[in-house]
This record gives structure tokens, C-alpha cells and sequence, in this order.
């Protein structure tokens, strides 16, 4: 599915024109792709005279800060509500379910237009006013790049803070390059951003190996406790609040240990369920061969053929283990055993 059409651009140029107080967001724990975006975004906005503001309802992640030099995003507290109740425009990325946005959208709904931009399938009963959704797009900062090259924002070269934020959408979300999204186009975009002054190793760097050692401690745990199907083509992990204190770990730290054990000889499908008090959640991560995103819509949740999550509130860890069992089953006959 792909929308990445003029049409769209232009009704965003004109919703953008509207406007002059605009909220930008991401989902609950964010990651490269949706910081990258909004922080891209954030500084074509003030170039064009908007107010804004980045809102989101989770804190930066640690391994990201290196795009955030100026500390522009703000984590949602009370004393934002004022403002939130004044904004005229709320454009999310990379987030197809508004839900995800939290108490912020709450926030924003009665007096705000709402704009999404994402390459995950869309929610059908979303509240969008303007949904722009290209699924074939390696990440959202893709497709912001394929809006600066649609309005000529991008001669004579973009901004650095503007580059190192689409740079690091980029290589979160293909995974360094290697994931089957990465086009000829999505090198070409990268080598485009290089020229505007963006040091790829340094960002890379900051997002993949500055491990804490306390998510180093966590993933031992994991490692040492891992779990196969019976021709190891699926390997799975539980994540308790026990495993996370004994490593002095939180939940931040698990982050990345699926796309991890995907990497195993043989395996076909990983997942992870972080169990906290009543709510689970459940990333999935697939080779390439097996579509997992159906599976995680079964729970509520979402994302791309072949990585994908949910939360889950009110289901015991053994339930959310058998339904998934069997649905994988019916994708790799035989790997589990159902009781």
C-alpha cells in the first residue's frame, strides 16, 4: 500500500499552511524511526515560523540522545495540558494506532487536526484527518525525504540536526541496511545525507554499541534461558520483573533482544514477552519467510509483515504462550507442542 502520491503532499503542505501552533509525536517507547522524524520535522517547521513542540509520552531513550543535541523533546507531564489544549495541528509518525500516543491525544483531539504519517498498516477506525501511509517505504524519515524532494526543501542540502535525524530513522528501520525493505533509493537517500555532513558511525555507534551493562547483565539472563521449538526454526524469551532486577535492569534494556535471537542459526521466528504486574508485551521478529504481523493483530497490536508487537492487559503469560503457539503452528506445522 502506498500513498506517497502529490495529492497528499500537497494536502499536507496546506494543512501545514493552516496552522501555527503544531504538536509533533511518536508512539510509546520510541525508537530511531519516530525521534528521527520528529526531530527532522521539528526543525522544518521553526525554519518556516511555526510554534512547536515535541510531546511525547515516553522519555528519550538513552541511545538516541546524540540526534537531540538541543534537547527539544519533551516526555508528557500535567504541565503541558495547557498548551496541548491550544494546538492547532498534531502530525504523529510512525505510529498507525492513535492509542499510542497515550493521555497526549486525549489531550490534543477536540481542537486539533490530527495527521499521521507511518509505513505500518493503518488502524481502519483511526481519527485522522489526513492519513499518509506507504507501506512499501523503509521508514518514516523515508518518507519525509520524499516530501523535502516534492516541496524542493532539499537544495542547496539540508540542515545537519534535519540529516542526522532522517539518517537515523533510516538505519534503525532497515536495520543498518539489511533489512528486505532497503531499496537502491534508501542508498541513495543515505548517500544524500552523508553529503549533508551526517557521520554515520558516530550515530550508529551511539544507537547500537553503548550497551549499558545492566541491559549486558539482562540479556546473560535471557541467553541462558532461551526457549526452541523442536527444530529450533522459533526461539522465544520471557522477560519477568524479577529477571530485570536481579540484572539492575529496566525495561528500556530489553530493547533490540528479539531482532538478536532472530539472528540464530536456523530460526525462522523470534519473540519476546515483558511481563510487568498485568500487562505483557510481545515483539515479534520473522526472517523473512513468515508473516508475523497477523499474529500480533490477533492481541491488538501491529506493525510490518515481519516485525511487529502488542500489549496486552488482563492475560496470563501461559494464555498469550498457547494462543500463540497455535497460531504459529498453523505458519510452521509441528514446531509446538499445545497443551
Amino acid at each position: 500500500m502506498s500513498n506517497l502520491d502529490s495529492k497528499n503532499w500537497v494536502h499536507l503542505t496546506r494543512t501545514i499552511n493552516e496552522a501555527e501552533i503544531i504538536l509533533l509525536s511518536t508512539h510509546i517507547n520510541p525508537d530511531g524511526d519516530g525521534l528521527g522524524s520528529e526531530i527532522a520535522f521539528y526543525y522544518y517547521l521553526i525554519d518556516l515560523g511555526k510554534e512547536c513542540r515535541i510531546i511525547n509520552i515516553s522519555d528519550l531513550p538513552s541511545n538516541c540522545k546524540i540526534i537531540d543535541p538541543d534537547k527539544i523533546i519533551e516526555t508528557y507531564d500535567i504541565l503541558c495540558d495547557e498548551w496541548l489544549e491550544s494546538v492547532e495541528l498534531t502530525i504523529v509518525f510512525d505510529i498507525g494506532d492513535f492509542k499510542r500516543i497515550g493521555v497526549i491525544g486525549e489531550k490534543v483531539r477536540p481542537n486539533s487536526k490530527l495527521v499521521c504519517i507511518d509505513h505500518h498498516p493503518p488502524k481502519e477506525d483511526h481519527p485522522f484527518d489526513l492519513n499518509i501511509i506507504d507501506m512499501n517505504a523503509p521508514a518514516t524519515g523515508y518518507m519525509l525525504w520524499k516530501y523535502f524532494q516534492h516541496i524542493n526543501y532539499l537544495e542547496p542540502k539540508l540542515s545537519i540536526k534535519i540529516a542526522n535525524g532522517l539518517y537515523a530513522s533510516v538505519v534503525t528501520d532497515t536495520g543498518s541496511f539489511k533489512y528486505q525493505s532497503t531499496t537502491s533509493d534508501t542508498h541513495i537517500m543515505a548517500a544524500y545525507l552523508l553529503e549533508c555532513g551526517v557521520d554515520g558511525y558516530d550515530i550508529q555507534r551511539s544507537i547500537y554499541e553503548q550497551q549499558p551493562i545492566s541491559q549486558i547483565n539482562l540479556l546473560g539472563k535471557v541467553i541462558r534461558d532461551l526457549n526452541f521449538s523442536k527444530n529450533g526454526k522459533v526461539v522465544w524469551t520471557i522477560i519477568t520483573q524479577d529477571m530485570l532486577l536481579d540484572a539492575n535492569a529496566n525495561d528500556d534494556d530489553a530493547g533490540g533482544f528479539t531482532e538478536y535471537l532472530r539472528m540464530i542459526e536456523n530460526v525462522e521466528v523470534s519473540f519476546m514477552i515483558r511481563v510487568n504486574k498485568n500487562t505483557h508485551r510481545i515483539n515479534f521478529r520473522s526472517s523473512g519467510n513468515i508473516i508475523i504481523n497477523d499474529i500480533a493483530m490477533s492481541f491488538g497490536g501491529g506493525g510490518h509483515k515481519f516485525a511487529a508487537g502488542a500489549r496486552i492487559n488482563d492475560m496470563k503469560t501461559e494464555k498469550i504462550l498457547h494462543n500463540i503457539a497455535q497460531l504459529l503452528n498453523k505458519k510452521i506445522p509441528g514446531e509446538f507442542n499445545v497443551n
